[in-house]
């Protein structure tokens, strides 16, 4: 994730904490045909994929993001970019973005470059958690009732749902679903065999958040803030943090010190990972020889820190990989989502069921079907056992801003 410290010395003039909203907002696009023909049909290296990268720049352009990093897989291309991650299959495209970004504006250049390419929208997704600034967000991102108007306009049939309570940690997901399941002679075809794993994490220790720091002396207190207004704290656990030198000066050191290059074992491994400048990660991994995906994003100030994983990686059980993730980021509290098709290995293997894991108690589950058992979301908040949550203050307002003179002077 980009950091919000654009202007150092006038953050600490003004000593003000200038919040980024690390959580993601989410589209998947998966397209058809036209006609209603078989995706399956679409050649590996076809439909989207056929849109080369300066056309993505075009379309990420749009949301106020930038690609950052591009590599093409077996079955989809990844591409890091400014504000999260964009992955383009032959029949889908799956784009996340954090911040301040405009995502659904992307939606009708997505729409009409599968149209250009014979292709039509068969289901559609647009997801997100709870902004904790949602003050900050722009048209069409003010609030999901926005948001909600805005995705009708283009689908009129589809549906949007809050999973988890509206007072504390919950999930909006808005769907269209155009996809026949139903053969001539009245049997169900085999068409749903996705799976997605979303963790929401929020609160990461700030031992594991300074692998996603340069080690720059001016930004060393802002991942041990201390609320509490004691400075001896902080400068305590800025003494600490210095003597331990675990910064990190590239995307590839962090993700191996920290351990999210063994995050997947010998299932995955990591494509590109990016340290932004002065602080913030982001990586693109492929998994199952190239047809998966797994993404993480972070922002490790304390005062807002925040870590997300999403992969559609398929297995019997998430529940490992849960806590697994867990042990690299050691959250205060935190959301999964899992989407669960009826045909997909996790579907197969059994009812969907929260997680049990050590050191963390469930704190609320949302469960709801789509269609016939179709697929199923489940959404899960937890708590730690041992760390306590400390909500962001308000976001203040910029000052003015500070110039540097020839000297070297700071002034307004």
């Amino acid at each position: 994730m980009p950091s919000q410290f654009n202007n150092m010395p006038e953050i600490i003039e003004t000593n003000q904490l200038f919040c980024f909203e690390g959580s993601e907002k989410k589209m998947e696009i998966d397209f058809r045909p036209i006609g209603g023909g078989d995706p399956e049909t679409i050649d590996v290296n076809g439909g989207l994929r056929q849109y080369n990268r300066e056309f993505w720049s075009d379309v990420v352009a749009i949301l106020n993001g930038t690609i950052l990093l591009a590599d093409p897989q077996e079955k989809f291309d990844a591409y890091l970019i400014s504000e999260s991650s964009l992955f383009v299959y032959n029949d889908r495209v799956i784009i996340l973005t954090c911040g301040t970004t405009l995502l659904l504006k992307t939606l009708p250049a997505i729409m009409k470059a599968g149209a250009d390419v014979g292709l039509e929208v068969c289901w559609f997704q647009y997801s997100r958690k709870n902004f904790l600034f949602p003050e900050q967000q722009s048209f069409p991102h003010t609030s999901f009732d926005q948001e909600v108007h805005f995705l009708q306009e283009h689908f009129p049939t589809g549906r949007p749902f809050i999973m988890g309570p509206l007072s504390s940690d919950h999930w909006y997901l808005f769907v269209a679903d155009f996809i026949r399941r139903e053969t001539p002679d009245g049997s169900r075809k085999i068409v749903d065999r996705d799976q997605m794993l979303n963790i929401y994490m929020y609160g990461i220790d700030p031992q594991v958040a300074q692998y996603f720091m340069k080690a720059d002396p001016l930004i060393i207190p802002s991942i041990f803030e201390d609320f509490s207004g004691d400075s001896n704290v902080e400068k305590e656990q800025t003494k600490e943090l210095g003597n331990q030198s675990e910064f990190c000066a590239t995307g590839d050191e962090a993700s191996d010190r920290s351990g999210i290059s063994a995050l997947l074992e010998h299932d995955g491994k990591v494509i590109h990972s990016h340290l932004f400048e002065p602080c913030g990660y982001s990586m693109n991994g492929q998994a199952a020889d190239g047809s998966a995906y797994w993404t993480i994003h972070i922002t490790p100030e304390a005062h807002c820190s925040y870590a997300s994983f999403e992969t559609n990686f398929s297995c019997d059980s998430y529940h490992h990989l849960i806590a697994r993730v867990l042990e690299v980021f050691r959250p205060a509290k935190f959301t999964t989502v899992e989407h669960v098709d009826a045909d997909s290995r996790i579907g197969i293997s059994g009812p969907v069921c929260p997680a049990s894991l050590d050191g963390y108690d469930l704190a609320g589950r949302t469960f709801n079907e789509f269609g016939t058992k179709d697929y199923v979301v489940q959404m899960c908040n937890y708590m730690s056992k041992t760390a306590s949550y400390v909500p962001p203050p308000p976001p203040l307002l910029r000052a003015p801003p500070l110039h540097k003179s020839d000297s070297g002077e700071w002034s307004k």
